[in-house]
């Protein structure tokens, strides 16, 4: 059922949400949720967790959309901040780290969870080209930076390397990966 703001931007539908437009912030629910909820469960390793942490979350955008500057980032770095940081906080509290499920391979583009809707089968496609880019020991450190929430220095301990060497890597790889999917865009936008 359309909630009259289907044709809005993202943007615009901070701004909407930043008025205390509830509609507003159901439709970025509707665009958000599925990849927000696949992330989090992929941090989290428990579905009611992450359920509880994706309602969080919203609950969160719907405080601080005030606070959403388009200049700084996009619409989907602000929502998965925002869950993301719930997640770390949640994850601090249980003083545990998610279990990895070593049956599912997390690089595999079949078995992400939904991280891109079923309608985005090139943007998947595109990441996963991306992270195949990067050295094996990037695409891992990047990997338990974000999704199981390691702090660069815990990395560094876990890899046995300095800490500067972990910041490094990090900021490296993630500059290929923007390079990478820059170029992408470019190629894609010239055909």
């Amino acid at each position: 059922m359309p909630s009259g703001h289907d044709h809005h931007t993202d943007a615009e539908l901070m701004i909407c949400t930043a008025t205390g437009d509830e509609t507003a912030l159901e439709e970025l629910y509707r665009r958000y949720s599925p990849r927000v909820y696949a992330l989090l469960l992929r941090m989290l390793g428990a579905r009611e967790e992450a359920e509880e942490v994706l309602q969080d979350t919203f609950v969160q955008i719907f405080r601080e959309a005030r606070r959403y500057q388009a200049d700084r980032a996009g619409v989907a770095a602000f929502v998965f901040t925002i869950a993301r940081n719930l997640a770390l906080s949640r994850l601090r509290s249980r003083a545990a780290r998610p279990q990895k499920d070593e049956s599912r391979d997390l690089h595999d583009p079949e078995q992400e969870l939904g991280l891109w809707q079923e309608t985005d089968r090139e943007g998947r496609v595109l990441v996963q080209r991306a992270l195949t880019s990067l050295s094996l020991e990037e695409r891992q450190l990047l990997e338990e930076s974000f999704y199981w929430g390691y702090s660069h220095p815990e990395l560094a301990e876990r890899h046995n390397v300095p800490l500067g060497t972990v910041k490094t890597k990090i900021r490296r790889a993630l500059l290929k990966l923007r390079e990478f999917l820059s170029g992408a865009q470019v190629r894609e936008g010239g055909e």
